[in-house]
């Protein structure tokens, strides 16, 4: 009875697990198109549109829709100066444009994501700076395909 309880109360508190979405069956074969195939966002992307189950194809057809994914732009600069005159908080910023379409029509206009994130530099280690920074630009890379994921979902077609 208690596991039945806490299944009926988190259906309908509306949870569901990261990174899984309700996209919608027109869009269960799709085309992704980028300038960088093999770029980290790419490749983040088509793992979330596979757990989705999202056949994703080599080729546009006539009836096909096409997700197209510009290249991401990676800014990063400083926030703050430690007491000795170093860089002590760092923005990272990553922006990537898509646009969702068919042969003839444009369901999606062509829309800039950013997410922005602080993290702070140890002076004393810059191991421990470049493994702050690449784990601030995974997680940035995974909210960003959620953003794009989360569009797809509620795209009227």
């Amino acid at each position: 009875m208690l596991v039945l309880f806490t299944l009926l109360a988190l259906a309908s508190c509306g949870f569901t697990l990261r990174g899984s979405a309700n996209i919608p069956p027109q869009l269960q074969n799709l085309v992704l198109i980028s300038s960088d195939e093999n770029s980290d966002i790419m490749q983040e992307l088509r793992r979330a549109l596979q757990a989705n189950k999202v056949n994703i194809l080599d080729a546009a057809s006539a009836d096909s829709y096409q997700l197209l994914i510009g290249e991401a732009e990676i800014q990063e600069r400083i926030l703050s100066v430690n007491s000795n005159a170093r860089a002590g908080e760092f923005e990272l910023s990553i922006s990537v444009p898509y646009q969702l379409r068919s042969s003839t029509t444009v369901f999606l206009e062509q829309e800039v994501l950013t997410l922005e994130k602080v993290y702070l530099a140890d002076p004393n280690s810059a191991v421990a700076k470049a493994e702050e920074r690449e784990l601030m630009e995974t997680e940035i890379r995974r909210e960003l395909v959620s953003l794009i994921l989360r569009r797809l979902q509620n795209a009227e077609l």
